[in-house]
């Protein structure tokens, strides 16, 4: 899979993991930090809320005392405390174990009894009844009749009270649930409270359990959620900018190296790259491609020279005849002259190698080539293409010159008297020449220098040691005997 991603992108979005990772993981710290920060601080705040009047409240429960805990006083200090929505009190009596329950909720503004039993209400309607009869009576005098007045507003208020804590604990619906919690805080973000739950400080225990309103804290939380957001987008930007620039920086000049390994060697300019004078690693890679560059360049120009001539003649070797024998065919026939091929093949050379050894043989080829050379004019190139098989391209005009260049290398061969041991007498020269007018155009080269082959082996079937020639004036094709103002001259 990652081999169809280039350097450049696997660096960039490797590199985008890595920074979105590291930001992430950064954000995320943060954000607990700044959250556990925030809610250890709103929770000391609620805390420091309700402590002052624990002592108070503990005290209470722990003498069973209803008036202290349902007291104007007592509700005036909850309703000062804004975030309290909610305050429950469960607690026994150190005296005699009762139980003692109180709820104070904002919404309605009052406190009540939440363990009013059926007893307790009719024995105070009792005695509110009791009262209000006795105080009916004529013969009361004026102190006792104040006492049982005072006596029948207190029970009334009592039985008020009781009646009122009957009535809210059965119609009381709390809009979050009242559940027992494991620890001293908890947070409910569907409804925006935090929950507190402290013991109290009598014998037999108890709790207070308050819901504050939150709603300050969870907006508060998607502030931070906004300002952790922004702060990651910002890094994330800076880290884009700053991925593009180091992979910029590192592979655009490798990309620069890879452009110019893909071209041809010998195009290769590595010195004219900015890279080359870079004091880094890929600079050192540019010079160290440089100096490959040029001695590999040095290395084909020697193989090419080595390649285009023959080591023991020094003449033109095959292939360099095969890249300009068609190419100079096609530029003389343009020019308008006539085209000649000359092909030449050592007589018993087999024999005389066999007989003198490989040495002696490649001193008869080198002297053949040098007759070859000084036969030839300055303008025809000579090419060594086999053991001892040459061939002579020329540009020429009229027949006579090409045979008179043709055989002199004949004669001048057959005159160095290079003798061997057999009956045959001396190293001699069989030669097939041939010359094309510009008017033959549907020939190719191909065409043409099979023409001179097959001259050649008609000179080695008339005895060798011979030329034979013939001139091209109109179209033939090599498997044709004749043509029209066809010139064929056999020199023996």
């Amino acid at each position: 899979m990652l081999n169809r991603f280039t350097i450049n992108q696997l660096l960039f979005v490797s590199h985008l993991m890595l920074v979105v990772i590291l930001i992430a993981g950064m954000s995320y710290s943060r954000y607990q930090s700044e959250w556990t920060t925030r809610v250890n601080h709103e929770a000391a705040l609620i805390e420091r809320a309700i402590l002052p009047m624990m002592r108070e409240v503990s005290s209470a429960v722990a003498g069973r005392n209803y008036a202290a805990l349902t007291m104007p006083s007592q509700k005036e200090s909850l309703t000062n405390i804004e975030a309290l929505l909610f305050l429950d009190i469960q607690g026994t009596s150190d005296y005699k174990d009762n139980k003692v329950c109180v709820r104070y909720f904002r919404e309605r503004g009052e406190i009540w009894r939440t363990d009013v039993s059926s007893e307790e209400l009719s024995i105070a309607r009792q005695r509110r009844k009791d009262l209000a009869i006795n105080l009916q009576q004529h013969n009361l005098n004026d102190v006792t009749k104040r006492k049982l007045t005072f006596l029948l507003k207190k029970a009334d208020d009592d039985l008020a009270a009781l009646e009122l804590g009957v009535a809210r604990t059965s119609e009381f619906s709390a809009p979050w649930p009242l559940k027992p919690q494991s620890g001293k805080y908890e947070l409910l973000p569907e409804y925006g409270i935090v929950t507190l739950q402290l013991p109290l400080f009598n014998k037999n225990g108890g709790n207070i359990y308050a819901v504050f309103d939150a709603s300050n804290l969870f907006s508060l939380k998607h502030e931070i959620y906004l300002t952790i957001a922004i702060e990651a987008v910002i890094a994330l930007m800076v880290s884009l900018l700053l991925i593009v620039g180091v992979t910029h920086w590192l592979v655009a000049p490798l990309r620069t190296l890879a452009e110019q390994m893909d071209k041809d060697i010998e195009q290769l300019n590595i010195a004219a790259l900015d890279e080359i004078n870079r004091s880094d690693e890929i600079g050192t890679l540019a010079r160290g491609l440089h100096r490959l560059t040029r001695k590999t360049q040095s290395q084909l120009k020697l193989l090419k020279h080595l390649s285009d001539t023959d080591a023991l003649t020094g003449l033109s070797g095959r292939h360099n005849y095969e890249n300009r024998a068609e190419a100079l065919f096609n530029t003389t026939r343009n020019q308008g002259a006539s085209f000649g091929v000359i092909v030449c093949d050592i007589d018993f050379f087999k024999l005389y190698n066999d007989t003198f050894g490989h040495g002696k043989g490649d001193e008869v080829i080198k002297k053949i080539a040098d007759v070859l050379l000084s036969a030839t004019r300055n303008n025809d190139l000579c090419f060594r293409i086999g053991g001892e098989e040459f061939v002579v391209l020329l540009k020429v005009y009229e027949a006579e010159s090409l045979i008179r260049i043709a055989e002199r290398m004949r004669s001048e061969v057959e005159e160095m008297g290079i003798h061997h041991v057999s009956e045959h007498g001396a190293v001699t020269l069989s030669v097939g020449a041939v010359m094309v007018s510009p008017r033959a155009t549907s020939l190719s080269y191909q065409d043409v220098f099979d023409f001179a082959d097959k001259q050649l082996y008609v000179a080695k079937r008339a005895g060798r040691n011979r030329v034979i020639f013939k001139e091209i004036d109109k179209q033939q094709t090599p498997g044709k005997e004749h043509c029209d103002k066809q010139a064929i001259k056999t020199l023996d």
